[in-house]
């Protein structure tokens, strides 16, 4: 059995003289076994445990309440207990200080869970090839195609789009420059007046018999469009489907569901595309969580996995080290939703350091997840296996 404390007192004038107060604490929870944690509140009255499990809802906690190991669940206790006043006035508790109790060892934050400055579980670099934003498909040709920020040594120049073929995600062919910045832009010039040319984040959808490719354009734009392969191959060659930006922001992804196309981007607005893929049918709304919170900042993706839908999206987080120094990760996050218009479950953590990633399904039928950084590598391309969990949650194996 182990147990840690749960919630401090409020330090509220409005409290002044009260012998019992009542607490609603909430934090996150991964425990070091699996099964169920026989959770209890110790030295406090009346615990009451609620947990967000399957992420779609709360739940109140009960004996048939399973845990998987390592895995962050968002715990809610509210609980009673007495309180006294001490030297200076603030209220304490009166006896020993609420602990929530389990059957293993775990480990609690108190907001979303990001822990580490690595990694939390291995990534596997696939090439040596300067990438960021890695976007990973397989085509209907039996071949995986991959594409992604190209060589970024200079944000404000990375001038080209390169598609990438592989027939086992190792030893990847470059078919080459895709799309060139100085010999195709022309409307994209217009918006980034400074000579530069930010190409960010391109990701290669295979709908409708062809290739097509949504982009970036960074600094001095924050904007994206879309181009389409004229001869179905995802080496193209592309035209830009429209001639201006589709999208007022920048990571846009596709979803296709029953003939239909949707554009996700920035933080998780959505919109139907027209058939043809040359604009948006209406203004976007925003993906949301039950709470309101966002999924992340940048770099969305959408996917329907056993009839659930997965909004990833990333963020970087702040986090304290051990010597008090200040560091910075770039975290992979998901909610889950019965439906594709939401509400969302609150995010939770797929993988630290993950960045801007997407999922795809491998010839095989095995489910992973993209990154650019793991131990002893950065800007490359990796992959790590993904475990989809009977309770719909995922897991990188």
């Amino acid at each position: 059995m182990t147990t840690a404390g749960i919630g401090d007192v409020p330090d509220a004038p409005e409290l002044a003289g009260a012998t019992k107060l009542f607490v609603r604490a909430t934090f996150w929870a991964a425990f070091s076994e699996e099964g169920n944690q026989h959770l209890s509140v110790k030295n406090a009255r009346n615990g009451n445990i609620k947990v967000a499990y399957n992420e779609l809802h709360i739940e109140p906690y009960t004996e048939a309440t399973v845990f998987a190991k390592g895995v962050f669940y968002k715990i809610i206790v509210e609980y009673a207990f007495n309180v006294k006043a001490d030297e200076s006035g603030r209220l304490v508790p009166d006896g020993e200080t609420p602990e929530l109790q389990a059957d293993s060892e775990y480990r609690l934050s108190a907001e979303y869970p990001t822990f580490g400055g690595k990694p939390s579980t291995p990534v596997k670099p696939i090439a040596d090839i300067h990438l960021r934003d890695p976007f990973i498909t397989a085509g209907p040709d039996g071949y995986y195609y991959m594409t992604g920020t190209y060589d970024p040594n200079d944000w404000h120049n990375t001038r080209e789009i390169h598609v990438y073929r592989s027939a086992d995600l190792s030893g990847w062919v470059d078919l080459g420059a895709v799309w060139v910045y100085e010999k195709q832009a022309t409307w994209q010039k217009e918006l980034i007046t400074d000579g530069s040319s930010p190409i960010w984040a391109p990701e290669l959808h295979y709908i409708g018999g062809t290739y097509w490719i949504c982009y970036s354009l960074g600094w001095g734009a924050m904007a994206g469009s879309i181009l389409k392969s004229t001869t179905g191959l995802p080496e193209g060659p592309y035209e830009d489907v429209c001639g201006k930006p589709i999208f007022d922001y920048i990571d846009a992804t596709l979803y296709t569901e029953g003939g239909k196309v949707w554009a996700i981007y920035s933080d998780g607005l959505i919109s139907e595309l027209r058939s043809d893929m040359t604009d948006l049918k209406a203004a976007p709304e925003p993906l949301k969580s039950v709470s309101g919170e966002q999924v992340g900042f940048e770099g969305c993706y959408m996917m329907n996995i056993d009839g659930l839908y997965y909004l990833f999206s990333s963020s970087y987080c702040i986090h304290f080290g051990a010597d008090g120094r200040r560091y910075q990760t770039y975290d992979s996050f998901y909610a889950v939703s019965d439906k594709l218009e939401g509400p969302y479950s609150e995010r939770r953590l797929l993988l630290e350091n993950g960045g801007h990633n997407n999922l795809f399904r491998a010839f095989d039928g095995s489910l992973f997840t993209t990154a650019f950084y793991g131990d002893g590598f950065s800007e490359r391309p990796a992959v790590a296996e993904v475990e989809v969990l009977p309770s719909g949650l995922l897991r990188v194996k």
